[in-house]
């Protein structure tokens, strides 16, 4: 939790974004980078992870095999779980309420009430952190989209990341495929590493058409390098020979892509690595609600010690698909239940229909203003054929699914900001 001062604060930074205020420009930004003496060129190994899906564990696994390795890293991500501060990591530490109150001081100063959004304002305030608190990696994650998008100001990052692509944002993006690849690539500089992740190959092809005239070098994950799994050993291999590394911690198999596409990054970077470090910094990467299995807290409270609690923030078609994966794997005999609510910007058909043939039965709850009416999402939920019921809030889901069945699985998804709330109440 934040002190009253600092909430106060972000309260009226959220309002430099009234609902709907979302404008993928750079000439704010710029500008107010320009006036605080351009702290974004004073750092150093800038990383740059973009695409759609596995953006924040891929980020994850970076910082933690750097970090195992003794090097100091910076690390700015969005959104944030459970506090605000989680998206400006410090060599390690996040940014104090203190640090937080301070910049938005210097910062006020400098842009004297010009023109700026929420995102512009926070994204200057991490440069800005790091400048002043300086790291061997500064690892930076594009917000939305790429061309666009803050982290397009760094004219010569030393590497950059495509995770998968898929559609997302396509009020912002699309409509189609092809215009939020030519988005997402947009930010892509000359004279850097590009480490791509495994795509879809109509979307894969049209990155390559996009980036051939680009001055890179660039590994694809199934064609440069590749990362199975045997033996319940993760085995990585690139043209330099093959790796053999314990299994991430972080549940599911595509995070096997996404620890393989860290070190492939770290390596064509040339940084020096230890293999045992490495292998303890992918085992110790660990991200709040990504398939996140909850086995204490408040929220076992509500269920019966036999029910299987799983939080998971996916909210789009391909992460959805992913996370329906997994629990296919792990289902065997038992029944599935979901709790459930989503951003009206979403597409809650497109994301529950992996489910339709694998839960038994959706609580839709109550959430935030920009989330789904009670009734809207229960007539998309029941269209799919899923038995669709209401419910309060998470406690009160969690308690009745358990009634129902002691046994069963129950996942919370559908958004990061839903996870946060479940994992507030779990403290």
């Amino acid at each position: 939790m934040h002190s009253n001062k600092t909430q106060f604060i972000l309260n009226q930074l959220y309002q430099l974004n009234p609902p709907g205020r979302i404008e993928l420009t750079l000439d704010r930004i710029k500008r107010l980078l320009n006036d605080l003496g351009n702290p974004e060129q004073k750092l150093k190994n800038v990383v740059i992870v973009g695409g759609t899906n596995g953006k924040g564990s891929t980020i994850e696994f970076i910082r933690s095999i750097l970090v195992e390795n003794n090097y100091s890293v910076n690390v700015y991500t969005s959104p944030h779980i459970l506090s605000f501060n989680e998206r400006f990591n410090l060599k390690g530490k996040l940014l104090s309420d203190k640090q937080f109150e301070e910049y938005v001081i210097k910062i006020d100063k400098i842009n004297n009430g010009k023109d700026i959004t929420f995102y512009e304002y926070i994204s200057a305030m991490a440069f800005l952190a790091f400048s002043e608190n300086s790291a061997e990696f500064n690892i930076i994650e594009v917000g939305l989209g790429g061309v666009g998008d803050c982290a397009a100001v760094f004219q010569k990052p030393v590497g950059q990341i495509l995770t998968p692509i898929s559609l997302d944002h396509l009020d912002y993006l699309g409509p189609k495929i092809e215009d939020i690849v030519k988005n997402k690539t947009g930010i892509i500089k000359d004279y850097t590493n590009l480490v791509i992740s495994r795509q879809k190959r109509n979307i894969q092809n049209l990155i390559d058409k996009e980036i051939e005239k680009r001055k890179i070098k660039k590994f694809i994950l199934g064609e440069d390098f590749q990362v199975t799994k045997e033996n319940n050993r993760m085995i990585f291999q690139d043209d330099q020979g093959l790796q053999d590394l314990d299994l991430p911690k972080m549940c599911g198999s595509f995070q096997l892509d996404n620890a393989s596409i860290a070190l492939m990054m770290l390596k064509s970077l040339n940084v020096k690595l230890d293999n045992s470090l490495t292998n303890k910094g992918i085992i110790n990467a660990n991200l709040n609600g990504r398939i996140q299995i909850i086995n204490n807290g408040v929220l076992r409270n509500h269920v019966h010690d036999e029910n299987t609690l799983i939080l998971d923030g996916s909210h789009n078609e391909d992460s959805g698909k992913e996370l329906a994966n997994f629990l296919e794997k792990i289902k065997g005999k038992k029944r599935i239940f979901m709790i459930f609510n989503m951003l009206k910007s979403k597409n809650i058909e497109n994301y529950l229909k992996h489910f339709s043939t694998l839960v038994d039965e959706v609580k839709v709850i109550k959430f935030e203003e920009g989330f789904y009416e009670i009734k809207d999402a229960m007539s998309k939920v029941s269209s799919l054929g899923i038995h669709v019921n209401p419910s309060k809030n998470v406690s009160s889901a969690l308690s009745q699914l358990a009634i129902q069945d002691p046994n069963s699985i129950i996942v919370i998804s559908g958004s990061f900001r839903l996870v946060g709330k479940a994992l507030e109440l779990n403290k």
